[in-house]
């Protein structure tokens, strides 16, 4: 049975497929899906079908006056245990109280005109463009300049339960087009004279410059590494998928081996997990390939993401309002787009919220994971309360 007849089959004959969304044979968008509902066991093992085949999965249009933070985090329960996100702690461990946060920051820059959707949970992260301080007098200073361009990475790669699946929910999405090109925000292009900023310095230019092609009007941008591996010869796929790697937290940590080629436990696919040097610099030791040294790690690794941020590879997806964008982080990098600063204007802000889960997905909730098992894997042991998984209609 085909995607399509398995989404027909599982959600009805009203609901719309896409796909694929790129030239690689990643990304699926199925329209028509109420996530306010509770899904059966069919309907979930339908959209980890899709994931594992797809890579990238958009479920669009979700209504945000009914589509609460809450049945998203409901939902995402389905695709893992959420991961509560380091920023929404302060010193001590402790919760940042709301007046703290990066919601009540965003909150402040347009008041009358956009506040984020409510919520408490550590698990969710908001992403915006703009920040501010309910503080501050003068409101052009709360619309402060946020740097576009991030280093290509998967989500928390280094621990010995690696993040699987991340997922986006747009609230807003930028519209005004008007830097140079008719772009929204316009880009910072590689000057080899200057320093390497966010990189660490000595990365081949033609590496360089693959990894500054970020999109410019809001989209997230993935690289498929299942596409990449598939495009390699049957030797070179050999070689690489018994290629282990070794990863810390940090630097005084002995570390880990963990295999550089996946394989989906759904489709089979093979892709390589993050084969990145230095996907974190200067927050996190940069990994090693075992039996190499740092040196030797190093150019193995360059070459492999040079080949893997090739633009056949590649895949900018655009956020719409209400938009869930889910990604298996064994099967593809991210980024995030150059951003525009110095934000006069709602039409300009970027504001999107993620939740990451590791382990096992659930076909039913609640989900069956251990105290033991959250105690050793997930920050503060968090589990989703009881009174958000059973809002589900």
């Amino acid at each position: 049975m085909t995607i399509d007849q398995q989404v027909q089959q599982s959600f009805g004959p009203t609901v719309c497929v896409e796909g694929p969304l790129a030239a690689c044979g990643a990304g699926l968008r199925i329209s028509g899906i109420d996530l306010c509902k509770s899904l059966s066991p069919e309907q979930v093992t339908c959209l980890l079908d899709a994931l594992s085949q797809y890579r990238i999965l958009s479920l669009p249009d979700q209504d945000l006056t009914t589509f609460s933070l809450a049945r998203f985090e409901r939902f995402a329960n389905h695709w893992g245990a959420p991961l509560p996100h380091p920023s929404n702690y302060a010193h001590g461990g402790k919760i940042r109280p709301l007046d703290q946060s990066v919601t009540a920051s965003v909150n402040a820059v347009f008041p009358a005109e956009l506040q984020c959707l409510p919520h408490e949970s550590p698990a969710v992260l908001v992403a915006a463009n703009i920040r501010g301080h309910d503080t501050k007098a003068d409101r052009q200073a709360l619309r402060k300049v946020i740097e576009g361009g991030d280093c290509w990475h998967t989500d928390i790669e280094y621990e010995q339960i690696p993040l699987w699946v991340s997922m986006f929910l747009a609230h807003k999405a930028p519209v005004s087009r008007n830097a140079q090109g008719g772009h929204w925000a316009q880009d910072l292009p590689w000057d080899e004279t200057q320093p390497s900023d966010p990189y660490i310095e000595g990365s081949s230019n033609r590496l360089m410059h693959l990894r500054r092609q970020l999109p410019r009007d809001g989209e997230t941008p993935f690289a498929d590494t299942a596409a990449a591996f598939a495009a390699l010869s049957s030797d070179e796929q050999s070689r690489l998928s018994s290629v282990k790697i070794r990863r810390r937290i940090f630097d005084s940590d002995e570390g880990w081996l963990a295999p550089l080629v996946r394989t989906n436990p759904r489709s089979g696919i093979k892709s390589l997990h993050s084969p990145i040097w230095a996907s974190r610099p200067r927050s996190r030791p940069p990994v090693e390939v075992d039996g190499m040294s740092e040196e030797a790690s190093r150019a193995f690794l360059d070459e492999l993401e040079a080949h893997v941020l090739q633009p056949e590879f590649r895949y900018d997806h655009s956020h719409g309002t209400g938009d869930v964008t889910i990604w298996d982080n064994f099967m593809t990098l991210h980024s995030f787009p150059w951003l525009k600063g110095d934000v006069q204007s709602v039409d300009d802000v970027r504001l999107l919220y993620r939740i990451s889960c590791k382990g096992e997905p659930a076909l039913t909730l609640p989900r069956n994971d251990s105290p033991e098992w959250l105690a050793e894997h997930i920050t503060s042991g968090y589990q989703t309360p009881s009174e958000i998984i059973e809002q589900g209609s």
